[in-house]
């Protein structure tokens, strides 16, 4: 079932109007590469995968849980990395949220980020990036750029370059190069 779970997330992830039951129904029934191509032939659709050691899906409560080594590519945009992962779905079984716990890296081809807990809003396309105790959460400019943004809290939009901080430390090179700043 760990298969169809995860085939489950990466429905539930890309198609806005794929319910939890006819996610799951589809699932059960293929395999992941007649699945993938499926998903693929859909104009609208970015595509997810999420692998892990562990998940589970509660229909009910409308989430599905992965644990343990949990990894979130999204159509090669970027790829976040925790210990636990939460997808939660609206009413309507539309994805709503996704909350990553623990540990949590979100990388793309610009930028670097580390936090204890992330959470993308799907209807903002929002990020927000949640420092833990003991430290802070940081986004950098992905190779040698050098500029680095900390804070209590850091929330981007994936559709834009608006990047906002609680509590900043900023970071800049002084090369002058572009980067996130």
């Amino acid at each position: 079932m760990t298969g169809a779970l995860t085939i489950l997330a990466v429905m539930l992830l890309t198609s806005p109007d794929v319910g939890v039951d006819e996610a799951l129904a589809k699932a059960v029934s293929a395999d992941a590469d007649a699945m993938a191509t499926a998903v693929e032939s859909q104009t609208y659709v970015k595509r997810a995968r999420i692998s892990s050691v562990r998940s589970d899906f509660d229909r009910e409560a409308g989430v599905v849980m992965f644990e343990g080594n949990v990894i979130i590519e999204y159509d090669r945009d970027y790829t976040m990395a925790s210990d636990r992962l939460f997808v939660f779905t609206s009413g309507t079984n539309e994805l709503s949220r996704v909350v990553a716990v623990g540990n949590v890296s979100i990388t793309n081809d610009i930028r670097v980020g580390s936090c204890e807990m992330a959470v993308y809003q799907r209807k903002s396309g929002e990020i927000s990036m949640y420092a833990g105790r003991n430290g802070s959460a940081k986004l950098a400019d992905a190779g040698d750029a050098g500029n680095e943004v900390e804070g209590s809290r850091i929330r981007f939009w994936l559709d834009s370059e608006h990047i906002e901080v609680e509590n900043p430390q900023i970071k800049v090179d002084r090369t002058g190069k572009d980067g996130l700043m």
